[in-house]
């Protein structure tokens, strides 16, 4: 199977790089025609007489799409395979010329993004997070609702899980303002084998892992490193024990303003980290240790713990030499607020909006194109180059025939989520609020005070108000 996965990634590279040219954000007047109802049904194969044949007429004229993503290369399986279907989209459809400005670098997507949003210059397919940013584009005019395009087409809305589009839809603003493509969750991986040698017992609770901690402590082992040199490490570790302390309320509140950071959950969860990190749970490294630096301490069988997205998965069955006492966890618990342990972090990620400023034809083209990377076909390949560890965005994804043992714990403890939350910060439409509150959590864990730590956090949302 490797070998023809091999083969297909560079027959993929060979069409790529005839099909795909660079080009600048390009934003051209909307048009208002509704989609015509489409009846055949999506996330399938088409037929070869289907391919032959446009859809409609308006198909078949030459149109131009710009898309921007953070899949500039192959190194990510999401990416690999997007990349794969554009491709195969393009040689189906000559009429259509796509340009892709994408760029891996989160820093350099980013300020791309911003540039084409402040300018008012956007590309026709963009990906996106979701959530408060999303809304404040949204609600600007600047995005496309693809309700009547999902309406239109009510098979392969119907492929989609529906929770899949909750940081895509907003309250208060009517309309879909995304397709999903990705998802994640984030949860616990456990090293049995270093449990058993040390003679600690699993935790299950946050009490629990708080006592595990103090007995690897005593034999010299750091229990769970973190690399918070990528910041996202302490954001994620926050959107855990948020999710652990309070579930997805009180967290949809603080983007409202209903409630103040300063609230005591909040103040709870960030007290916990930092005395965590003040006896050395967290290693003595947090903030000069990137976040691989703390995967290799796990993948060598130095640390017992990480906490990590299932997509770490193939890396466990990849790089690992010995991987036979690696079993995934949903992250512990507070023993003082059980209803919210099923709570997990987690939800859609990488999703796809279309620019409000596209003509028609360009809208009817990017949801084709939008229809077509999002065929089970390729969530199935993802699938299995994730070594069955992949979240899926659509219902019924099968089972790997011979999926590794890990991946039947992550899709045994999921099946029991009660819910799920991404970190706080996204759900705001302050710009930059999470990063500010990535940031804030690496200068608690160097030295600032719980307290200093929250008043930075109130400040950028206060300001960006």
């Amino acid at each position: 199977m490797k070998k023809s996965i091999l083969c297909k990634i560079l027959s993929v590279m060979l069409i790529l790089a005839m099909a795909f040219t660079l080009a600048a954000c390009a934003a051209k007047p909307a048009e208002t025609t509704e989609p015509a109802e489409t009846t055949a049904p999506a996330g399938t194969e088409k037929t070869e007489e289907a391919a032959a044949q446009p859809a409609d007429e308006s198909a078949a004229e030459p149109v131009e799409l710009s898309i921007l993503t953070r899949y500039g290369d192959d190194t990510d399986v999401n990416a690999r395979v997007f990349r794969e279907a554009v491709a195969a989209f393009a040689a189906e459809h000559p009429e259509v010329t796509i340009n892709d400005m994408s760029v891996t670098d989160e820093t350099q997507f980013n300020n791309l993004f911003k540039t084409c949003m402040a300018t008012a210059d956007i590309p026709t397919i963009f990906m996106t997070y979701g959530g408060g940013n999303l809304k404040s584009y949204a609600d600007s005019g600047l995005v496309a609702d693809l309700t009547p395009y999902l309406d239109a087409d009510s098979a392969w809305k119907d492929t989609f899980n529906s929770t899949m589009f909750s940081m895509l839809t907003f309250e208060g603003t009517d309309g879909v303002y995304g397709i999903p493509y990705a998802a994640y969750v984030d949860s616990m991986f456990i090293n049995t084998k270093l449990f058993e040698e040390y003679g600690v017992e699993i935790p299950t609770t946050i009490e629990e892992l708080e006592a595990a901690c103090e007995a690897f402590m005593a034999a010299g082992v750091t229990p769970l490193p973190v690399g918070d040199k990528s910041t996202f490490r302490g954001g994620h570790l926050f959107s855990l024990l948020m999710a652990k302390r309070t579930g997805e309320d009180l967290v949809k509140k603080l983007a409202s303003g209903e409630v103040s950071y300063d609230c005591d959950e909040v103040r709870d969860v960030l007290t916990t980290m930092k005395d965590w990190a003040d006896k050395g749970y967290l290693g003595d490294s947090i903030t000069t240790l990137d976040g691989e630096g703390e995967v290799q301490l796990f993948l060598t069988g130095q640390s017992p713990m990480i906490y990590r997205n299932a997509s770490f998965i193939s890396r466990v069955v990849n790089e690992m030499e010995d991987n036979s006492g690696v079993v995934e966890m949903n992250f512990p618990y507070y023993e003082s607020y059980p209803q919210y342990k099923d709570m997990w972090h987690g939800g859609s990620s990488d999703a796809f909006s279309i620019s409000a400023s596209a003509t028609d034809a360009e809208k009817a083209a990017a949801v084709e194109l939008l229809k077509y990377v999002t065929q089970m076909q390729y969530m199935q390949e993802r699938n299995e180059l994730s070594f069955g560890a992949f979240v899926c965005v659509l219902n019924d994804l099968p089972d790997l025939a011979d999926q590794p043992s890990v991946t039947n714990d992550l899709k045994t403890n999921l099946a029991s989520a009660s819910g799920m939350i991404t970190e706080p910060a996204e759900y705001d439409t302050v710009s930059g609020l999470e990063n500010t509150t990535r940031t804030a959590i690496q200068a608690m864990w160097a030295g600032e005070s719980v307290d200093t730590t929250i008043a930075t956090i109130m400040e950028a949302k206060l300001l960006g108000e």
